[in-house]
């Protein structure tokens, strides 16, 4: 919504759908502008029909009546229009036949429970019905509580003109091929697939779930203007205007369109709207590529919402709140975000549009786990965010937090689809806490030694043979110097062993680096024998001062060329950083753990080393 020129202008886990009070004045308003095939509001004395509940209906557009029964193949109705006659009741289905396409606009009204819902789905062989309305607002206008729409297709439609409210107006707020008022609550929209429409769905109603869809190639809903100025609206999937909503297991594609005062305009998910706060909202295990951002945020008081294991591999931003919202307790979490197709990003920005809006601050989005590469651009551009765990190959626009990596993530075939982490990224056992038992594959979030960094947990549990560092945990350890076996150490920094201190991640010792000048390395360093060819995976518990942005993990030849490494920032407590690794030709490596000292004082801990062969 008033999208922006791209290039050149221990949480919750995933939520249970929960059922909340309707609100009815915005019922009955919503339910005033219902609209017929003919594009006017539809007369109440319209719906004479009754359904008896828990009944069969067809529709045949080339052999049907609608003058018929409708409750079998051979007594079918013929048309969209129709439904909008009947009132439905719990338990109703409502069949289109395959093959054929079904032109206009029906509003589904009833009163249905989830465990009866009313459906709408398809019946016969061949390819889904396709259901078509051009140059109107929606196909299906659900005004009935518990309405699944399933294994429907929906082409070219959802366009509308100013109706004098701009973007506010009634128009708006019933575009959407899927158009929910907020009287559908406990709609389901699922196994579906839209195309050339404005909207995909778009929900004003509570316990809203919208599921395995595919929406592709998506189109302009509205251009013209608005609060002064031209804007535009749509080539959007998923529309959200209301709580306690999941939008999960959805494909993404070019929900995008040129066709835009901004240059282009468009989005995977808008939680937007005046009406109705957005709390509560999960957004889950979905996949956008070629879209124009993954999710904006507008107009809008919200709370509570969760990004979690998706892949988006799109332009413009990954998370952006525009004009006047109000967020607070955003999480984004494990996903795998992709930046490379040339325009330059802010990906989690703030836009204004109408009117500047409140001063940003941590609590409304909290940044963890994810796998983020950008070709240009900054990944915190107007805010700095809290953020950790993260795995980074792009410029990240304030210090490493904590568990955060800058590194390149080595996803097996991104390009191809394939998002999981190669076995020597450093995504692999570096994620923090898994924020849902499953990754974006539907497999389990939590292999080997934990999470990994990103969407697609690699399923693999390699056996780890014997540690092969030796006095890992540093017990013998009395001294450290550039002689000193089988640590020793490198560079101009205090080194040292604590002792009883309390210091220790297990045991009563540690080994520790200190620096009070600037830009100066220091490391600690051992040299290990090793099998050529095999992979290793070394793992470190490391605690800073907080202050550091340069530390590093990894492993050299002897003539110090970099076999692996990872780069981290700050640890004010112990946190274990993980590199898995080949060996290549060599059978002697260099294991270090150190950093570039920042201004100010700085000290770090190290402590509980391991090497163990994996197979």
């Amino acid at each position: 919504m008033h999208r922006h020129a791209h290039a050149h202008a221990p949480r919750r886990v995933i939520l249970s759908r929960a059922t909340r009070q309707l609100s009815a004045a915005v019922a009955l308003l919503l339910a005033a502008t219902a609209v017929n095939l003919a594009g006017g509001t539809e007369p109440a004395a319209a719906k004479t029909q009754r359904s008896n509940a828990g009944h069969a209906f067809y529709v045949d557009t080339q052999n049907g009546n609608d003058q018929a029964a409708g409750t079998s193949t051979t007594t079918a109705w013929k048309s969209l229009n129709k439904l909008s006659s009947v009132t439905f009741q719990a338990g109703d289905t409502i069949s289109l036949r395959r093959g054929q396409t079904f032109t206009g606009q029906a509003v589904i009204n009833g009163t249905a429970t989830t465990s009866s819902p009313i459906t709408i789905t398809a019946y016969g062989t061949g390819n889904a019905p396709t259901l078509s309305n051009p140059g109107g607002l929606n196909m299906l206008q659900v005004q009935a509580p518990n309405v699944t729409v399933e294994n429907l297709r929906f082409a070219d439609g959802v366009e509308f003109d100013d109706d004098g409210g701009g973007i506010t107006g009634d128009n708006y707020r019933l575009s959407g091929a899927v158009a929910v008022t907020a009287a559908g609550t406990g709609a389901i929209v699922r196994d579906n697939e839209f195309t050339q429409v404005g909207v995909g769905v778009k929900t004003y109603a509570t316990d809203s779930l919208v599921e395995n869809n595919n929406f592709h190639d998506l189109q302009i809903a509205f251009r013209g203007m608005d609060s002064g100025s031209e804007t535009s609206y749509g080539a959007i999937g998923v529309s959200v205007n209301n709580s306690d909503v999941r939008v999960t297991g959805n494909r993404f594609t070019n929900c995008r369109s040129t066709d835009s005062p901004y240059g282009a305009d468009g989005g995977a998910v808008e939680i937007e709207g005046f009406d109705h706060d957005k709390n509560n909202i999960t957004i889950d295990h979905n996949i956008s590529t070629g879209s124009q951002g993954f999710l904006e945020v507008t107009e809008t008081t919200t709370a509570d919402v969760d990004l979690l294991y998706n892949v988006s591999d799109d332009y413009q931003q990954f998370l952006a709140f525009d004009t006047t919202t109000h967020p607070e307790n955003y999480l984004v979490a494990h996903n795998t975000i992709l930046r490379n197709r040339g325009d330059d990003q802010k990906l989690f920005a703030i836009y204004f549009y109408r009117e500047e809006g409140p001063a940003p601050q941590d609590s409304w989005l909290t940044i963890s786990g994810n796998v983020i590469e950008m070709d240009s651009g900054v990944v915190l551009y107007d805010y700095l965010w809290p953020h950790d765990h993260n795995l980074i190959n792009a410029p990240l626009g304030d210090a490493p937090g904590v568990g955060d990596l800058l590194a390149d993530p080595k996803l097996t075939n991104a390009a191809g689809g394939d998002y999981t982490p190669q076995a020597t990224s450093p995504a692999v056992d570096n994620g923090g806490p898994a924020n849902a038992t499953t990754d974006l594959l539907g497999n389990p979030s939590n292999r080997a030694l934990g999470p990994d960094i990103g969407a697609v947990e690699r399923q693999d549990q390699p056996t780890a043979g014997t540690n092969i560092v030796q006095n890992g945990g540093f017990e013998q350890a009395t001294t450290l110097t550039s002689t000193s076996t089988p640590w020793y150490s490198e560079g101009s920094l205090a080194y040292g062993v604590d002792n009883g201190t309390g210091t220790a991640h297990t045991g009563t010792r540690d080994a520790w680096i200190s620096s009070t000048q600037s830009g100066v390395w220091g490391a600690i360093k051992q040299t290990v024998t090793v099998t050529p060819n095999k992979r290793y995976r070394l793992t470190a518990w490391v605690e800073n001062s907080g202050s550091i942005e340069q530390g590093w993990l990894g492993a050299k030849t002897t003539g110090g060329t970099v076999v692996g490494e990872v780069h981290h920032g700050t640890a004010p407590t112990y946190g274990r950083v993980v590199l898995t690794l080949d060996s290549g030709s060599n059978s002697t490596l260099v294991l270090h753990s150190g950093y570039y000292s920042p201004t100010g004082a700085a000290w770090q801990r190290i402590d509980d080393v391991s090497l163990q062969q994996l197979s």
